[in-house]
């Protein structure tokens, strides 16, 4: 029983020695040298033989004032035994506040060293009496990087904190410089209604909120700079005096915080082992190439889709053209884009989605498509292989075309051509032809048509070297052609209106003098005016265009072809009516 107590009462005099507390608080780090401050020792404990440091750097104008107090509360007891030195700096730069030291219960405590930065003499010092802290030694702006030696492509994270000390407070702030980032694809997420944290600033308690996130993908390699975000805060500080209660007094002080500039070093990508068809993603990304059908009938149209999905420079990236063989009559791809920014960076995929229509039927392979990126993380290059897809087309095969290296072809319509079926005679009594009637007429008519054919020849040469003017003429007689070919395909719905659609975008060309890659809505429109057509015309026009894109992928009878058809031809004999030469 005796051992027993024995341990409880150690226990609790190391639970003693455990609670003690001894530490050294001041009322400014940062002073002018004509300026004073405030320094407390401070101990939980009724300890002995308090020694103050020797202040080396400080003059000592003040104390030391001892307070002593003492309360209990629920039957517990607590007390504070306090030390309190008033301070002068005597020279410029770092200077040390160093420990104190007391003894209790026979074991010596010593506080922790304080640094203090004494700047140089101001105008007007605080009052002599004043040893609250400054407004600016409160308050301090941060931006922290996440990565400062990223890869190029490479997402980084930027995070500014305002950081505010527990014995100051903010009402308010204002965007005085908001950060540039040059030579970064940049994207902000504003943090403004994000809530208010404790953490540490330089080792000491703060309170701390997340004003904005910015992610960055350099664009360049080498030093980056990243300039500042510079505020303007209210901050609310004590005065150093109090009311008769004992509470502070408070003020409000008008102060600019920047978070200074950074430095981004920019690595290039690796050349060893870089992939020869890399388009630049960086990232970690997965692969796909697919079709919405493996079986289809020829005429009929199907989509392919080549895309990326994961985690990296999404927006910023080229995806790999799909190729496919040329009896396969494959259209531009639509970009669709689904991509969210967020702390981690860009994520979600994107892709490219063709429309492809088999002209004739047989068997078609589409060849594998590859894809390569850098994985950061990895520091390495990663290839991705979609594998080939086999295309089974119904419908009628295409007939071999016959060529000069293969003069033995025998098609359907001529398989008996080798077989002569009349005779050619020759007779014994053949007529001289030179000096004959037939000759002076042969020879008249080459010196009277000689005219006409220099006349023609010059005329072709001259049609043959206008490049444009044939590019334009040929667009007229294909729009003409696929006119055409949509009446004869009244009630084909898919091939409707493919020769419908060919035929509006050969008409453009021929009439507008424009190329394909020129062809969009708004431009076509302002071209259509800018010619003479009326605008009323030109919205018809558009919108019998948007009625093909669209009336392709959707049913349709064979009474909204025909009104489609009789509304393009309208359409186009307005237009030549309308459009000056």
């Amino acid at each position: 029983m005796k051992s027993t107590w024995f341990y409880i009462l150690v226990f609790i005099a190391a639970w003693a020695h455990a609670q003690v507390e001894f530490t050294t608080s001041v009322s400014r780090e940062r002073i002018a040298l004509n300026e004073r401050m405030r320094v407390e020792f401070k101990m939980n404990v009724n300890g002995n033989d308090f020694t103050p440091p020797n202040f080396v750097g400080f003059q000592v104008v003040g104390g030391p004032s001892q307070s002593f107090s003492q309360q209990w509360i629920n039957g517990k007891g607590s007390m504070t035994k306090s030390f309190t030195y008033i301070l002068k700096p005597n020279k410029t730069g770092k200077q040390y506040i160093k420990p104190a030291t007391m003894n209790y219960e026979g074991k010596t405590y010593s506080t922790q060293t304080v640094e203090i930065n004494v700047t140089g003499a101001v105008n007007k010092p605080k009052n002599i009496n004043d040893t609250s802290p400054r407004a600016d030694e409160t308050v301090h702006l941060v931006a922290e990087i996440s990565n400062a030696n990223p890869y190029l492509n490479e997402a980084i994270r930027v995070v500014y904190k305002l950081y505010v000390s527990n014995t100051s407070g903010v009402n308010d702030w204002r965007e005085v410089n908001s950060p540039k980032y040059a030579d970064f694809w940049s994207d902000n997420i504003d943090n403004r209604n994000s809530l208010v944290k404790e953490g540490t600033y330089k080792g000491k308690p703060y309170r701390y909120k997340v004003l904005r996130e910015a992610i960055l993908y350099p664009q360049k390699t080498g030093k980056l700079i990243i300039e500042p975000l510079t505020l303007e805060v209210d901050v609310v500080v004590p005065t150093g005096q109090r009311s008769f209660t004992g509470r502070p007094y408070m003020t409000t002080e008008q102060i600019t915080v920047s978070a200074g500039k950074r430095t981004i070093d920019v690595k290039d990508l690796p050349l060893d082992g870089r992939p020869a068809n890399f388009n630049g993603a960086v990232g970690q990304f997965e692969f796909q190439v697919e079709t919405d059908q493996v079986q289809i009938e020829a005429g009929e149209s199907m989509t392919a889709s080549v895309q990326v999905g994961g985690v990296g420079n999404l927006k910023l990236m080229d995806l790999p053209e799909l190729k496919a063989p040329k009896s396969l009559e494959v259209y531009e791809p639509e970009r669709i884009n689904n991509v969210r920014t967020s702390i981690t960076g860009m994520r979600g995929n994107i892709k490219d989605k063709y429309t492809i229509v088999p002209q004739y039927g047989g068997k078609y392979v589409i060849p594998p498509v590859e894809f390569s990126y850098f994985d950061p993380k990895k520091e390495s290059y990663v290839s991705l292989n979609s594998g080939e897809i086999l295309l089974q087309v119904e419908g009628d095969v295409a007939a071999p075309i016959a060529t000069t290296e293969n003069k033995n072809v025998i098609t359907q319509n001529n398989q008996f051509v080798f077989i002569k079926t009349d005779t050619e005679l020759t007779s014994q009594n053949e007529e001289q032809f030179f000096g004959s009637t037939k000759y002076w007429i042969t020879l008249g008519g080459i010196f009277l048509l000689l005219p006409l054919f220099l006349i023609v020849k010059k005329r072709k040469e001259s049609r043959a070297a206008d490049v444009v003017g044939n590019r334009l003429r040929n667009a007229n007689k294909l729009s003409k052609k696929y006119l055409s070919t949509a009446r004869k395909n009244l009630g084909n719905h898919e091939e409707f209106y493919v020769a419908l659609e060919k035929s509006l975008h050969n008409y453009l060309k021929s009439k507008l003098s424009i190329s394909t890659s020129e062809m969009t809505k708004n431009n076509v429109g302002q071209l259509l005016l800018d010619r003479g057509a009326t605008d009323q015309t030109k919205q018809e026009f558009i919108k019998l265009l948007e009625s093909c894109e669209f009336a392709r992928y959707t049913p349709s009878t064979p009474a909204s072809m025909r009104e489609d058809y009789e509304k393009a031809s309208q359409v186009l004999n307005l237009i030549d009516k309308q459009l000056k030469s």
